[in-house]
């Protein structure tokens, strides 16, 4: 198998290095900004901040989290008063979930945290190397969602 890759970058890709380095920032970031979310979290209000109403199995595909671990995760965000389920008009065995005030509240700081990181992160790269990372980046999910 031939690859550009050396050992250490593709051992950097596999455990996810640069995904915990990115998390921890945003985390860090979060904390010292007063923003009680979780990566988890965020995640999940990010697709809600873009489409709020969502069926959790939406969410579930949006976030690749399994059903399961995204009823646990509902369950401490309604506890939170972040999200509320609501039983759909005409399927009362499917629940959509909606945005609190308190949820939607968190939105504009959030993503100007995030885009703050995404600055950091690309600093010297040029608008034509971040849209061939980010080309390379959906191929390598597609590559590997599609094996």
């Amino acid at each position: 198998m031939n690859t550009n890759l050396s050992t250490q970058e593709i051992y950097t890709l596999l455990t996810g290095r640069l995904s915990m380095t990115l998390n921890r920032t945003l985390l860090q970031q979060f904390k010292a900004n007063n923003i009680p979310l979780t990566r988890e979290q965020w995640s999940i209000l990010a697709v809600l901040w873009k489409e709020d109403g969502c069926s959790q199995q939406t969410l579930a595909t949006e976030t690749h989290r399994d059903k399961p671990s995204v009823t646990r995760l509902l369950d401490k965000m309604e506890k939170d008063n972040l999200i509320v389920r609501k039983a759909h008009e005409n399927d009362r065995r499917l629940n959509l979930i909606y945005l609190t005030e308190k949820g939607k509240s968190y939105e504009k700081d959030a993503f100007r945290i995030v885009n703050e990181i995404e600055l950091i992160a690309t600093k010297g790269l040029t608008d034509f190397q971040i849209q061939n990372l980010k080309d390379a980046v959906r191929t390598i999910m597609s590559n590997i969602e599609n094996r």
